[in-house]
């Protein structure tokens, strides 16, 4: 504005500026340059311009200045709304999907211990049994990993990728609204690469429906949402650009391989991991995964079918929480009908509530059932000797039956290990572990012998090694690892983590051990 003010003046310097001027509009502003800046610089000499100036022009310029005076208060600046035509579907989409994202941070307490070199230090899940004792003689850090998650329950739940919240010591999410929570872990599959997360609130959460990744199209408009290089809520658009990938990658916890993936050149970059993949109608299709390093549009997801049987397992309210309902459920494709039961456990809770082979469990309590997740976190939510209420479909008859749960039978442990990866096990006693030097092991699963040419002892697991942890799961004694035993299946992949002490010092290990 500057130059352009100097200009004028120049010109008005030279000529009467007010005569020349026909318009009278444009002889209006020029008087009102004149009169806030001719006085300043052109001095007295030029003042002899007004003196030309007709009366009219001085009654409207009066004029003008008292209406703007007298009016002004009531002014309305004018409200600027989206044209209809810039609410296309993919705004729509995130705005319905964006509140529940879940923004996450990590703590991770990394200390520098002896560790056997042929376990990866894939964990700092062992920090409360050294930091009892030796805490303050370790070097230690913190660092912060960032990821994204989406909520899929107005209960808090949150699925993310393991990855993103493996050997956190703490879990924070900050929601678009900008809530903070503090979020625990579930359960989290290490094969699959997913997690879930618990946040709890006074109200119900938003959360996003779980659509389908059966009917997927190649070219079809997917959208991306996360937290990119700590970036919050942000989203990036793009199109299905294959399915069915199957890819493997390198990690520091080993290779990950990924089978059935989502290919998607809407830009997953570090931080959206974890976070949703979803269509054009705002479902979730997918949870952002995995990019190709040096590769411009090349991001993969792990398909929600996937995701969802997954979730299966992770909310396994048996495993869990040992809780026993006695009754094998499966889903059809009519989802209204609700799910089938499909095989029921002699002496078992459903089994005393008569429930039979080909009911159809359409509710329980007050909630209504879909498929076979609905019916695993509903009755995780319960205790042994909770009872509940479930509506069932008997031959197009509805009957309400009370079922109370139980605590979950526990199987042979030490036969399913032998069976299964070739242990011999036994509880670890406080006399155990002081002959061990584990005295600061307070329980345990003490590993008495091991098979030769078995699965643990193809990953290196010896007599005298004590397991803490299966999965993300502490065992203090041999019927809670019978319990997880009992659900291992042959060729699946499961961590488990040890602890010993030899002439060295005290160790801490991992190792990935394949079901036989």
């Amino acid at each position: 504005m500057g130059t352009r003010h100097t200009g004028a003046l120049a010109l008005m310097a030279h000529q009467p500026v007010c005569e020349r001027t026909r318009s009278g509009r444009y002889e209006v502003v020029h008087v009102i340059y004149c009169q806030s800046l001719s006085p300043i610089f052109l001095g007295e000499s030029k003042m002899k311009v007004f003196s030309q100036m007709k009366k009219s022009h001085i009654f409207l310029l009066f004029s003008a200045f008292l209406v703007f005076i007298l009016f002004h208060p009531y002014v309305k600046t004018p409200v600027i709304e989206a044209g209809p035509n810039r609410r296309t579907p993919i705004v729509i989409a995130v705005e319905k999907v964006s509140p529940a994202v879940a923004n996450i941070s990590t703590e991770r307490l990394i200390s520098q211990r002896h560790v056997d070199p042929f376990f990866g230090s894939r964990s700092e899940l062992f920090d409360q049994f050294f930091n009892d004792f030796f805490g303050q003689s370790q070097k230690q850090m913190v660092e912060r990993p960032l990821g994204s998650g989406v909520i899929i329950d107005e209960d808090g739940y949150i699925v993310t990728n393991e990855h993103v919240v493996s050997r956190a010591s703490k879990i924070k999410v900050r929601l678009s609204d900008g809530k903070d929570f503090e979020a625990t872990m579930i359960s989290s599959d290490p094969v699959s690469d997913l997690a879930v997360l618990k946040i709890n609130s006074p109200d119900p959460l938003p959360y996003v429906k779980m659509g389908t990744s059966r009917d997927l199209m190649i070219g079809e408009t997917v959208i991306a949402l996360g937290n990119p290089f700590g970036l919050e809520n942000s989203i990036t658009t793009g199109v299905v650009s294959a399915k069915n990938r199957i890819m493997t990658f390198s990690s520091q916890y080993g290779d990950i391989k990924y089978d059935g993936l989502i290919q998607t050149d809407a830009l997953i970059n570090p931080g959206n991991s974890g976070g949703p993949l979803i269509n054009i109608d705002g479902e979730l299709i997918g949870i952002n995964a995995a990019i190709v390093n040096q590769a411009q549009g090349i991001g993969f997801a792990i398909p929600v079918d996937k995701v969802r049987q997954t979730l299966v397992k992770l909310f396994n309210f048996r495993e869990l929480n040992k809780i026993w309902f006695g009754a094998q459920v499966e889903e059809r494709d009519d989802v209204s009908k609700g799910i089938m039961v499909s095989s029921i456990e002699s002496g078992s809770p459903a089994d005393k509530a008569q429930i039979k082979i080909g009911d159809y469990i359409t509710r329980i309590d007050t909630k209504e059932i879909q498929d076979i997740l609905d019916f695993e976190k509903c009755i995780l939510k319960k205790n042994a000797g909770d009872k509940v209420y479930i509506t069932i479909n008997r031959g197009g008859r509805k009957l309400t039956v009370e079922v109370k749960l139980e605590k979950a039978p526990l199987a042979s442990a030490e036969k399913l290990a032998l069976e299964k990866l070739g242990l011999f096990v036994q509880d670890l006693t406080p006399p155990l572990a002081k002959q061990l030097n584990l005295w600061w092991v307070k329980n345990g699963v003490l590993i008495s012998g091991v098979q030769k040419n078995s699965p643990a002892a193809e990953v290196g697991i010896r007599e005298g090694h004590v397991l803490v942890y299966v999965g993300q799961y502490r065992i203090n004694c041999i019927e809670e690892f019978g319990a997880l035993l009992k659900i291992m299946q042959k060729g699946a992949i499961w961590e488990v983590g040890i602890v010993w002490s030899d002439k060295f010092g005290e160790h801490q290990g991992y190792a990935r051990i394949k079901i036989r």
